[in-house]
C-alpha cells in the first residue's frame, strides 16, 4: 500500500520511501539514447579494467610462485579474501544505514537482518562454488602456464552454455549457437597450435 510517497507492508506495518523509476538499475534500462557520454567512458573504463585485472591474475600468480611452489596457502589466501569481502560488505551496510531516511526500516534490525539471511540463502551455494573455483585456479597455477590456465578458465563459456541448454532448458537465437562454436572452434584450434 503506498500512501504519500510511502510504501507500507500490509504484513509486518514497516515504512519505507516508495521507490523512484531512477532506482531501476541502470543495465535493464531501456532507454539507451538518454545514456550521456560520461557514462558510457564509465562503463567503457569498467570493462577495460576488468579485462585488464581478469589477465594479469594469472600472470601474477604464477609470478608469484619461488622454485615451483608457493611459499603461502592457497586455502588461507582464498579464505582471507573471503572474509575482506564480508568485513566490506559490513561497512557499506553500516555506511548505508546512517543513511537512511525517517520511516525507513532500519537496516541494522535483527528482524531486517534475519529476513536478508533468509531470503538469500541460497546465494551460499554459489559463493562456495565461487571459493572452490579460485582454489582451483591457484592449484592449476602449479601445472600449467598462465596461457594454458586462461584457456582452460575460458572454456567456462561452453559449460555455462551447456548447462543453460540441458538444466535450464533455454532457447539460443541462431547468433549465440554461431558465437559459441566459432568460441569452440578457435579455442581447440589455438590449443591444438599451443600443444605444437
Amino acid at each position: 500500500m503506498q500512501r504519500n510517497g510511502v510504501m507500507e507492508c500490509t504484513a509486518c506495518r514497516s515504512r519505507l520511501v516508495a521507490p523512484s523509476p531512477r532506482s531501476v538499475s541502470r543495465a535493464y534500462d531501456k532507454h539507451h539514447n538518454k545514456i550521456t557520454s560520461k557514462f558510457r567512458a564509465l562503463k567503457f573504463l569498467l570493462v577495460v579494467g576488468d579485462c585488464m585485472l581478469v589477465g594479469l591474475q594469472p600472470i601474477l600468480v604464477f609470478m608469484s610462485k619461488v622454485d615451483g611452489k608457493f611459499q603461502f596457502s592457497p586455502i588461507s589466501v582464498n579464505f582471507l579474501t573471503e572474509v575482506a569481502k564480508v568485513i566490506f560488505a559490513i561497512v557499506m551496510l553500516i555506511i548505508q544505514s546512517r543513511k537512511q531516511k525517517v520511516g525507513e526500516k532500519p537496516l541494522l534490525a535483527r528482524s531486517t537482518l534475519i529476513q536478508a539471511a533468509r531470503n538469500n540463502v541460497l546465494l551460499a551455494v554459489p559463493a562456495l562454488l565461487y571459493a572452490i573455483n579460485n582454489y582451483l585456479k591457484f592449484i592449476m597455477q602449479l601445472y600449467f602456464n598462465p596461457s594454458t590456465v586462461k584457456m582452460l578458465s575460458n572454456l567456462k563459456v561452453l559449460v555455462i552454455a551447456v548447462l543453460l541448454k540441458f538444466i535450464m532448458r533455454r532457447r539460443f537465437s541462431v547468433i549465440q549457437v554461431r558465437l559459441t562454436f566459432k568460441f569452440c572452434c578457435s579455442y581447440f584450434y589455438s590449443l591444438v597450435l599451443f600443444e605444437d
